[in-house]
């Protein structure tokens, strides 16, 4: 099965998921939800999943593995899209103002692969409201080809007029570099979230690393 980060597993076994000790908030929040997100790190073996644990606060967030045989289910941001998850939450839901843009955004982005990611992605997948009257819309674009570059930035024009701030990573294959700041910026570098940790390129794509680079985790 393929597993990839953004991916929200819901877990079938709690036993199955290992995190540090002294966030005691985690074992309440898996019970209540139990969903963890596929984090971008590197797999410590064959078996073990790196995630992420949410918690009711956005300071509640814990590293953990998720052994493969607790896996129940898996929902990529791109199935949350197709499936227009966000059109299942209940009436007073649906009037949060990340939900009720949904739509438009679906018809902005009509020639992109992408899904809902972060707070959105997980409240569209669980049901649990996670989303915020002031939340943010974290979306992820999977592009494992190069586009061009004037394309992306009209893109985030367009999306820009909408109500609400949308952050974008793109998802190259290699890893992962937010739009915003790859277009604002316009430098000739961009900083690759990789498994390894942040990485300096000059293209995203092909991996060409800059020598003796060093980037904060």
């Amino acid at each position: 099965m393929e597993i990839r980060t953004h991916d929200l597993i819901e877990i079938s076994d709690l036993t199955l998921l290992k995190w540090k000790e002294g966030n005691d908030w985690a074992g309440p929040s898996l019970d209540r939800t139990p969903f963890v997100v596929v984090r971008r790190a590197e797999r410590p073996n064959q078996d073990d999943i790196p995630v992420g644990i949410r918690g009711n606060i956005r300071n509640q967030r814990a590293a953990g593995f998720l052994h493969q045989n607790g896996i129940k289910n898996i929902l990529s941001p791109y199935w949350l899209k197709e499936q227009k998850m966000w059109k299942r939450l209940n009436g007073e839901r649906k009037q949060m103002p990340v939900i009720a843009v949904m739509d438009l955004v679906m018809e902005i982005m009509s020639d992109w692969r992408w899904g809902p990611t972060g707070s959105a992605g997980f409240e569209m997948a669980t049901g649990y409201p996670a989303l915020k009257v002031t939340s943010d819309l974290d979306l992820v674009i999977d592009a494992p080809q190069e586009f061009a570059f004037y394309k992306a930035k009209k893109l985030l024009q367009t999306l820009d007029t909408l109500s609400i701030r949308i952050d974008i990573q793109v998802e190259t294959g290699n890893g992962a570099f937010l739009l915003r700041e790859s277009i604002e910026q316009r430098t000739k570098t961009v900083v690759l979230r990789t498994k390894f940790g942040p990485k300096l390129v000059r293209n995203p794509w092909d991996f060409t690393l800059l020598p003796e680079t060093k980037l904060e985790q």
